[in-house]
């Protein structure tokens, strides 16, 4: 069976069998290796390689014969395009930490680069190698060794779309076309997937037209992905405290209850707060003197008119009929609370197992997130219901539905962590 061959800007890679050992090559296209100019940019990239000491910098042996160079023999080992990863694996991308370390690690080797003069200038997934089983990226040849072809085009056929246009139009580069090529990648990347939060406006920037509106180095853009990357973070912590706040200030008042103001009536229809009023109070008759020793015992009865306050006949125990009924309401509501608590766990558990079950088979942050807050919405919605069938007041309601989620996210959280399986969404 013939080896796959994959495109790539400048030729085809794939495996065939050397000296009865199976090695990764890429076969040169037959317009390039034409070119005086392309087997000097080969070479001078070849040498600049040799002196690269860094496990992202693949290396590599050129092979010639009377026609020049026609083929490139990767360093012994097994590798793929991170094209043929992506095609193979298209989850990959919502494995935790692939798509941040990919781009940190492809940054890291560029600033390398870029102090000893050396620009990328293409980051298309057929350009970028990983060793099978690692998933680590790695560059093999870099753009700028062949900017004395003014044929950028030619060199880049089919992969235009992730060149800088300063490239293609006038063979000029600096660090701000690795910049607008990193942008490319991070495109790439997402082509399946919705971008975070913290792409999404450094690529717009980073992919300007005008080298003037990107990044000027590559550090700079690296730091505002991180910039946007903590602000999304303090943004759902402060979202988080906030509803730990919340939730504490509506369990808080919803055990206090409001001061109401009780009023007696006597049987003529008179209330007793006005009735026990009508005699002014005197403070001389409240001074304590030797004729009467009980003026101001006197003075406060006379002005509360104690004797004849009509309340206090109206104030007896309760009857057993009424302790009774008290009791029953109680017991009413308890089972209320009850009724409530149950079904509201049902529709939780399987409700937030969903939630987990995304997260174990690896979705996208984004999607985990949207997920997450369409789960919680639809929870708290049902909840309102089970507020009204039961006569429970929202706020009790509300409080209970909190701690039955939160009482079961902890359940799941250890149960998944006991199994190994991660159910943090990927970067």
């Amino acid at each position: 069976m013939a080896a796959r061959r994959e495109p790539m800007p400048f030729g085809f890679f794939y495996r065939k069998q050397i000296d009865r050992k199976y090695r990764y090559v890429v076969e040169l296209r037959p317009d390039l290796t034409d070119s005086l100019f392309f087997g000097e940019g080969l070479h001078k990239d070849y040498q600049a390689v040799k002196e690269i000491d860094d496990a992202r910098q693949l290396k590599y042996e050129l092979h010639e014969d009377s026609g020049g160079i026609y083929e490139i023999e990767l360093h012994t080992g097994s590798y793929l395009t991170l094209a043929q990863l992506l095609s193979s694996q298209p989850s990959i991308v919502a494995k935790k930490g692939f798509v941040s370390s990919t781009i940190e690690a492809l940054m890291d080797i560029t600033e390398q680069l870029h102090e000893r003069g050396i620009y990328q200038l293409c980051y298309s997934p057929q350009m970028i190698f990983v060793r099978k089983g690692e998933n680590k990226p790695m560059l093999l040849c870099h753009g700028s060794s062949f900017l004395n072809m003014k044929e950028q085009r030619l060199l880049y056929k089919d992969f235009e779309n992730d060149v800088a246009p300063e490239v293609l139009d006038e063979a000029k580069a600096d660090e701000r076309s690795d910049v607008y090529a990193l942008g490319r990648f991070i495109e790439h990347l997402h082509e399946f997937s919705e971008m975070g939060y913290e792409y999404k406006g450094v690529v717009k920037k980073a992919t300007s037209e005008d080298p003037d509106k990107r990044y000027s180095t590559v550090h700079e853009m690296r730091s505002a992905i991180s910039f946007k990357r903590n602000k999304r973070r303090s943004l759902w912590l402060m979202l988080g405290a906030c509803a730990v706040v919340a939730l504490i200030v509506a369990v808080f008042f919803g055990l206090i209850r409001e001061p109401s103001t009780v009023e007696f009536i006597d049987d003529n229809g008179i209330k007793v707060n006005d009735h026990y009023r009508d005699a002014e109070y005197n403070p001389s008759l409240a001074m304590p003197n030797d004729d009467d020793p009980y003026a101001e015992t006197n003075a406060y009865n006379t002005y509360y008119d104690i004797e004849n306050a009509p309340f206090l006949d109206s104030i007896a125990p309760m009857t057993d009929e009424e302790v009774k009924m008290l009791s029953d309401s109680i017991k009413v509501n308890e089972q209320l609370n009850s009724i409530f608590r149950r079904r509201f766990e049902e529709k939780a558990r399987t409700s937030l197992g969903s939630i987990y079950g995304a997260g174990q088979s690896g979705s996208s942050e984004n999607d985990y997130i949207a997920n997450s807050e369409k789960v919680m919405d639809e929870l708290y919605d049902y909840a309102g219901e089970l507020s009204q069938q039961t006569g429970l007041g929202i706020d009790d309601a509300n409080s209970m539905a909190s701690q039955i989620i939160s009482k079961l996210q902890s359940e799941m959280q250890q149960s998944v962590r006991h199994s190994g399986v991660n159910t943090k969404p990927s970067e």
